[in-house]
């Protein structure tokens, strides 16, 4: 079961090449169209996309019956975002920004994460956090990268043994060009500021989930040197642990608020007579501890059962596969 997004909207120069170029509130309209047309379930903004565009997609989109979410685009407000229907936000991109006293200069002028620390301001974070919760405008953090992307300079996977189910190509080609773009990020902020960064991050977090803003799991997977696929998903909840969600505020990030942000209560989200039956089983309590989660004993997937051992051969055969040359 997969529910995506299709293309990506980004700016007249699109990040990533298989994003939709938007230029103009015509490009922004016949986009959202092209999509629902083509059954996407949802509509996934970039950073670049103009201003005008910008609200032109939420206005299709609301026309349309279709979702958008994302990045809270550079060129508008997380609070303008949030009113105009945004379903969600991804990164905490926008929170910060709105939570400052320069966020007129964050509008058109660079960002880093050192300015974010100088000018946060606890009233505007507040009332911003307020609002999100009014309008139900739910959060995917991706904590685990947001903390990993900041010490990538600093971090060293030579010894984690998850590097092994990463394909050779990737780590020679895709991980030299995140790094690149990630520490050439950094701009002027050393590694004490990007330490701050990430207490801070948790810090607002544990503020919006206080105010009632919603939340779900995400890692932005396969974004990032530091991300590996599946594992990933366990670390995130341990920083919503960290960031003061209870282990069961934790896991619900991951199961019953996926279902109630798609609609799809009925179907997932709880284990109840009924519903699919695609369970993890686990040899520990993760209410006791998050970390209990990689405790897997076995798991159930569209009616088939996966023993631990049936799972570690699976693993060992992505290993090999990793290894071998495209």
């Amino acid at each position: 079961r997969i529910l995506t997004s299709g293309p990506m909207l980004d700016g007249p120069r699109p990040r990533f090449p298989s994003s939709v170029a938007i230029a103009s509130p015509e490009d922004a309209r016949h986009a959202v169209d092209d999509l629902k047309a083509r059954g996407a379930d949802f509509i996934k903004l970039q950073s670049l996309i103009p201003r005008e565009a910008v609200l032109a997609i939420a206005e299709e989109a609301k026309k349309q019956g279709i979702a958008f979410e994302g990045h809270v685009p550079d060129a508008v407000r997380a609070s303008e975002m949030s009113e105009a229907g945004m379903k969600s936000f991804e990164h905490l991109i926008g929170i910060f920004e709105g939570s400052s006293t320069a966020e007129d200069a964050f509008l058109k002028g660079p960002k880093t994460e050192g300015r974010f620390l100088a000018t946060y301001d606890e009233v505007r974070a507040a009332s911003l956090a307020a609002l999100l919760a009014k309008n139900h405008t739910w959060q995917c953090p991706t904590l685990v990268w947001e903390r990993g992307g900041n010490l990538l300079d600093v971090s060293d996977f030579s010894g984690d043994a998850r590097v092994k189910y990463v394909p050779g190509p990737w780590k020679k080609k895709t991980w030299k060009r995140f790094t690149e773009e990630v520490t050439q990020g950094y701009g002027t902020d050393d590694i004490s500021t990007r330490e701050r960064f990430i207490e801070k991050e948790l810090e607002v977090v544990r503020m919006l989930h206080q105010a009632g803003v919603p939340f779900v799991a995400g890692t932005d997977t396969p974004a990032g040197v530091h991300i590996f696929p599946g594992f990933s998903l366990h670390e995130e909840l341990q920083r919503f642990v960290a960031a003061g969600f209870t282990p069961l505020e934790a896991l619900q990030t991951a199961t019953l608020n996926p279902a109630r942000f798609f609609g799809m209560e009925t179907q997932l989200g709880t284990v109840e007579e009924g519903k699919l039956a695609d369970l993890v089983v686990l040899s520990g309590n993760p209410l006791e501890d998050i970390s209990n989660t990689q405790k897997i004993a076995g798991v159930f997937v569209n009616g088939r059962y996966f023993s631990h051992p049936q799972i570690e051969n699976m693993l060992r055969g992505v290993e090999a596969a990793a290894r071998r040359r495209p």
